[in-house]
């Protein structure tokens, strides 16, 4: 039996950041020294697994332990539940099962894309890794972005079953965490490739559903628009978030983590975006990658349609979405470091942001102690 009082912890202590402050820079340097290997390098994948295990450096990890313990049996995302009682009561086997399957689902679409293990290591755990360690939704993410590359590319040699595989993922990540309906409903994208045709298009189509969007998410808070008990759950969830009435201001340090965490997905989007449909190297990236772009640039757009309403609430609902962007710029960024698209200085560049951020996070929580 666990203690009550280990229960009740809801931060973590000076320890805690400094012991993932460690483990965070180690999984970068080992990733770092090992990007350019001619061999698969597994250490970089284990290590990000154990800095996943005890992520105590966001509140999650503690809100998460609390549930796992008390209330796993009528959490609101069934595949916990199921999950939970193969986990022996343990919940670092029950962090190991989600984010181990998390990041093996992403490896396996790394490979599926020819992309470099080393460099997708070395991208990834710079880029995303410390977002990746906390949410729960990552397993959700991973199923999602695994099952739409059998859309994008599906196997040649048995199609049908390779796109109904697909399919089945992606309609399961649903139960990973229900926010990635939305996603579900963005997958007829991956059928269009991403040209300066497609992009004017998908841009003044998006501004308009963005704005139906915040139209819908303020009839489901004022009663006038009931959603199904299918899609009640989806509805309730945006529901609480959208009637969060806290006003915050934001310190200086604050607002600069905020923006850097913000800037690095919009600075890399805004770089897949040109090299994908504007450059000149645009004829050398591939069509599932130019497809996975699309359906990045729509959940960019539903993300910013959400930031950009006056409520709090809704603006939770959009960096959510946001970072719903790590595993496909992720993919991106290390398909075009894998194929020579983009120079090794300007990947450095678009992870620089991202590194501020995951540095500067944990290293101010220490010094606040």
């Amino acid at each position: 039996m666990i203690d009550l009082s280990t229960l009740l912890q809801e931060e973590a202590t000076q320890n805690q950041y400094v012991i993932n402050f460690v483990m965070m820079n180690i999984v970068f340097i080992v990733a770092y020294y090992n990007r350019n290997r001619s061999y698969p390098v597994q250490i970089t994948w284990i290590l990000a697994l154990i800095f996943c295990l005890y992520a105590f450096w966001d509140t999650d990890y503690f809100s998460f332990r609390y549930i796992f313990h008390t209330e796993l049996d009528d959490f609101r995302d069934p595949l916990y539940t199921y999950i939970g009682m193969v986990s022996f009561e343990s919940y670092t086997i029950f962090r190991l099962l989600i984010w181990g399957t998390a990041l093996y689902l992403f490896k396996r679409t790394v490979d599926r894309f020819d992309i470099s293990y080393n460099v997708a290591a070395y991208i990834f755990t710079v880029f995303f890794l410390l977002t990746f360690s906390y949410a729960r939704v990552s397993l959700g993410m991973a199923m999602y972005f695994y099952g739409l590359s059998f859309l994008l590319r599906p196997n040649q040699e048995n199609r049908f079953w390779s796109i109904v595989w697909g399919l089945a993922m992606v309609g399961a990540s649903y139960f990973g965490h229900r926010s990635l309906l939305a996603l579900i409903m963005l997958t007829p994208l991956a059928l269009i490739k991403l040209n300066k045709k497609s992009f004017l298009a998908i841009v003044t189509l998006g501004a308009i559903v963005g704005g139906l969007a915040a139209t819908l998410l303020e009839d489901i808070v004022s009663g006038t628009v009931i959603l199904s008990d299918d899609l009640g759950a989806f509805g309730e969830a945006a529901e609480q978030y959208a009637n969060i009435e806290v006003e915050m201001e934001y310190n200086w340090k604050f607002a600069l983590m905020r923006n850097l965490r913000f800037y690095s997905f919009y600075v890399a989007m805004a770089y897949i975006v040109w090299k994908t449909a504007f450059s000149s190297d645009a004829n050398r990236v591939s069509n599932e990658i130019k497809r996975l772009a699309t359906v990045s640039l729509g959940i960019l757009i539903l993300a910013v349609s959400f930031m950009v309403l006056p409520s709090w609430g809704a603006e939770i609902i959009g960096y959510r979405y946001l970072y719903m962007l790590g595993i496909p710029v992720c993919l991106m960024l290390a398909y075009f470091a894998t194929n020579e698209i983009a120079k090794p200085r300007t990947i450095f560049w678009l992870l620089l942001l991202a590194l501020l951020y995951s540095e500067a996070f944990i290293f101010g929580k220490i010094l606040s102690f």
